[in-house]
C-alpha cells in the first residue's frame, strides 16, 4: 500500500490555520467599486441582489454559490423569497462580527464570475 500525501492548494486555504486578515476600510471601499452591485452595510457585511431570467437559471446559480462558499470557508446568507421571479439576495458576512477579509472579497469575485457563466451558458439549465 502507498502512503497517500494531502495537497494544499492556495484556494482552499484552513481558514483555521491561516487566519483571513481584516482589509483597510479605504480599501474595501476602492474594491467594492470594482466588484460592482455589491453594497457595504457595515463592516462585516457585503449584500447583492441578482435578478436572473428565469426561476431555473436562479436555482442553478444558486446551488452553485452556496458549494462555493462552503469551497471557500465563507459565511452567505441567500434569500430565495423571490426566486420565482429569478431574485436572489445574498450577503456575505464575516465570522463572529469581524471585519470583511480578503477572503471575502475573494468570495464576491468568484460569485460575479459565476453569475456571469450561468447568465451566458443556458446549456447548464
Amino acid at each position: 500500500m502507498s502512503e497517500s500525501s494531502v495537497v494544499i492548494r492556495d484556494d482552499a486555504i484552513n481558514p483555521a490555520t491561516h487566519p483571513p486578515t481584516a482589509v483597510d476600510p479605504w480599501e474595501l471601499h476602492l474594491l467594492l467599486v470594482e466588484l460592482q452591485d455589491w453594497e457595504l452595510t457595515g463592516d462585516h457585511h457585503m449584500h447583492k441582489s441578482q435578478q436572473f431570467q428565469t426561476c431555473q437559471q436562479a436555482l442553478r446559480w444558486h446551488s452553485l454559490a452556496q458549494a462555493l462558499s462552503e469551497r471557500h470557508a465563507r459565511h452567505c446568507l441567500f434569500y430565495l423569497g423571490n426566486v420565482g421571479s429569478g431574485r436572489i439576495g445574498t450577503d456575505i458576512l464575516s465570522p463572529i462580527q469581524g471585519h470583511l477579509t480578503r477572503a471575502d472579497l475573494d468570495l464576491a469575485v468568484k460569485l460575479n464570475a459565476l453569475e456571469k457563466t450561468v447568465r451566458s451558458h443556458s446549456l447548464l439549465l
